[in-house]
């Protein structure tokens, strides 16, 4: 084998170990996704601003509350892959001018001073694109 040959081999070896992870460690972190673990959503993507949106609609809808509730922003989220999609989201809602009768469109709505944090738990199917909203839990957000 030639000089040259043998130095642009070793060099190639040298690169690869300096910039992989042991592969041990891919190896869990994949078996953890594919076994349906938990793993950190970017809070603006876009499979997490549908379930949030969807979670807002279900709040809306449900709660006791005169007025409808707008979502201010995803603060964190997590999603696992199963045979569904389960989404856990944490957000700010906040309260709107809007009267709850009737309408549930919010696109003209004016958000007002009272805000709540919201824990929900959706979960996707994706064979049809539905939502489902299996659980909520939401505090006031107290203005300091």
């Amino acid at each position: 084998m030639s000089l040259p040959l043998s130095l642009l081999i070793c060099l190639s070896v040298f690169q690869l170990c300096l910039g992989c992870k042991p592969v041990e460690e891919v190896i869990k972190k994949q078996k953890a996704h594919l076994l349906g673990g938990w793993f950190e959503k970017h809070p603006e993507s876009g499979d997490v601003q549908e379930a949030a949106q969807y979670a807002v609609e279900m709040f809306n809808k449900d709660s006791k509350e005169k007025v409808l509730f707008k979502l201010v922003s995803v603060n964190s989220a997590k999603s696992q892959v199963t045979n569904r999609i389960n989404f856990e989201i944490d957000a700010i809602l906040g309260s709107t001018n809007c009267p709850k009768e009737g309408n549930l469109d919010l696109k003209g709505c004016i958000l007002d001073n009272k805000q709540l944090k919201c824990q929900f738990f959706v979960t996707s199917n994706p064979f049809n694109d539905k939502y489902e909203l299996n659980s909520k839990i939401c505090d006031n957000v107290e203005k300091g």
